[in-house]
């Protein structure tokens, strides 16, 4: 059973915020943030502030993958674990005829992100989670954000079965759609700083860089053996790049 991150599971498997669009410009802008006073009054500690400050819907989708992997680990057994891989996860033979066409077909692109291959892939997706959904909600708000980490989890489906068409091995895992957030993440950074990243070439040396990181990373394969869906991570990080610029002009 293959997993986005490689795992095999027994089977083949911020000045950031207040951020507006321009009208007529793919550029993100920024508003300053006021200087600080450095006269003022040294600001007290909050003892009751959280260790971890995250936005709402990022602590959600974390606690998402961590519930839905308690039940495939605690309350299912291994057929029930292989029906839910089958069935809920990306499948990219469902769309060749191979096993007939049915409700799989329509979920799993949507389900398969939730749906991880074990406990380091679940840790890993939460902590990019952490590191990219927290910024990328911060800048576009909740419902825009969770509108670019399906968008971009579709994209990472449909790359993943342009290049592996007809295969029966279904892929699961969030990594694709946190790819996409990582690529929106290094827009933003951009809008910031246009000079300090990349120089004259922009952000073309840390594209290259991701898709020679994940191809290579796909050849080698995963712990056991497990094969890696590589595709899935170029294709959630271009539509990244993509789409962040068509939602962040979203008016909700």
């Amino acid at each position: 059973m293959q997993d986005d991150n490689g795992h095999n599971n027994g089977e083949n498997r911020d000045e950031t915020p207040n951020t507006t669009m321009g009208a007529d410009s793919n550029i993100v802008r920024f508003q300053r943030r006021p200087q600080r006073d450095h006269n003022a009054a040294t600001p007290t500690h909050d003892d009751n502030a959280p260790l971890i400050n995250l936005p709402p819907v990022t602590k959600w989708m974390i606690a998402s993958f961590v519930l839905v992997q308690l039940i495939m680990s605690l309350g299912l057994s291994p057929e029930w674990r292989f029906w839910v891989m089958a069935h809920l996860g990306f499948v990219p033979a469902y769309y060749t005829g191979q096993f007939g066409f049915g409700w799989p077909m329509i979920v799993g692109p949507f389900t398969y992100m939730l749906i991880h291959g074990g406990w380091l892939h679940v840790g890993l997706n939460s902590v990019m989670m952490m590191a990219f959904g927290a910024g990328c909600e911060r800048v576009l708000g909740a419902k825009r954000m969770i509108i670019l980490f399906v968008l971009c989890g579709l994209a990472a489906a449909a790359f993943h079965m342009a290049l592996n068409w007809g295969s029966d091995a279904p892929v699961i895992g969030a990594s694709g759609s946190i790819s996409g957030l990582f690529a929106a993440i290094m827009l933003i950074l951009y809008a910031q700083n246009p000079g300090g990243m990349g120089g004259k070439y922009g952000l073309w040396p840390f594209i290259l860089l991701w898709i020679v990181i994940s191809v290579a990373f796909g050849s080698m394969g995963g712990p056991g053996g497990s094969s890696i869906a590589w595709a899935a991570h170029i294709g959630g990080f271009i539509a990244g790049f993509a789409f962040f610029p068509l939602v962040m002009r979203l008016k909700i």
